[in-house]
């Protein structure tokens, strides 16, 4: 059995067959899916989908993009999200510095990358007085990233997900006690960086994800990413490591059986 580590389920690809897209996964073998908040209303909505789903949990968060647009005392309401019983992580949060529009005046990009910055510490003192573990992500903000996250250290574990750094970032991540995840982009014929630092990666530090609905993997490419691909991912990663199918799955579970509080 597989779990789906990173999903949208609340996003309007699923909105007309959320349940058939479930059963597909679960004939699959996924055996849970986390389907993850980007902002306070889509936490909300990944909290209700997993409340009304069974193999659903969820992870509830402000991503780095969606940080400008976050009112003000934005951490009490997500606060009070984390009563849920199905929440398993903070999420996804991180700082995102890949790409503004084009538009923005050089002061207004600073002072977006200060207010992500802002809402990153504020999620992360939040993630440690609940005592809950955070799903990272990160786009050419890496050493600040780390370096946010350090003051955390033995208190809060982090999964970097859609990895697709060196392997000498992922040691750095290791050493830290943080995990990488994988997406479908590990089936990607350009991707060879990402397939050697998947081959370098211990079996017990890294997980599974879709990132769905987007990145898809081959042969699925172009069309609509599901929970039911983490197979095909899992199928590729054996490949590579040169492992069983069943090794895969059983590492890869236990590792996120572990990271995130399906017992709370």
């Amino acid at each position: 059995m597989f779990i789906e580590t990173h999903a949208h389920l609340d996003f309007p690809q699923f909105s007309k067959d959320l349940e058939e897209v479930v059963k597909r996964a679960i004939d699959s073998g996924i055996d849970k899916i986390i389907t993850i908040g980007t902002n306070l209303k889509s936490s909300r909505k990944a909290i209700s989908i997993a409340e009304r789903i069974p193999e659903v949990w969820a992870a509830v968060g402000i991503h780095p993009l969606e940080a400008h647009e976050t009112p003000k005392g934005f951490e009490k309401e997500l606060g009070e999200l984390l009563d849920q019983p199905k929440i398993v992580a903070l999420g996804e949060m991180g700082l995102d510095f890949h790409k503004f529009d084009p538009s923005l005046t050089a002061d207004v990009i600073e002072e977006r990358k200060k207010i992500q910055r802002e809402i990153f510490q504020l999620q992360l003192a939040l993630a440690d007085q609940a005592h809950l573990n955070v799903i990272i992500h990160q786009r050419e903000a890496f050493e600040e990233t780390l370096s946010l996250l350090a003051p955390y250290k033995g208190k809060i574990k982090a999964v970097f997900h859609c990895f697709v750094g060196s392997i000498e970032d992922a040691k750095r991540l290791f050493d830290q006690g943080h995990f990488v995840s994988f997406t479908g982009i590990v089936t990607f014929p350009n991707a060879k960086d990402v397939r050697e630092t998947l081959k370098a990666t211990p079996l017990d530090k890294f997980m599974l994800e879709t990132d769905c609905p987007f990145l898809a993997p081959v042969p699925f490419r172009g069309k609509r990413a599901e929970p039911s691909h983490v197979r095909r991912i899992a199928e590729e990663v054996a490949k590579i490591k040169a492992i069983s199918l069943e090794e895969v799955a059983q590492c890869t579970s236990l590792t996120a059986n572990s990271f995130f509080s399906f017992q709370r």
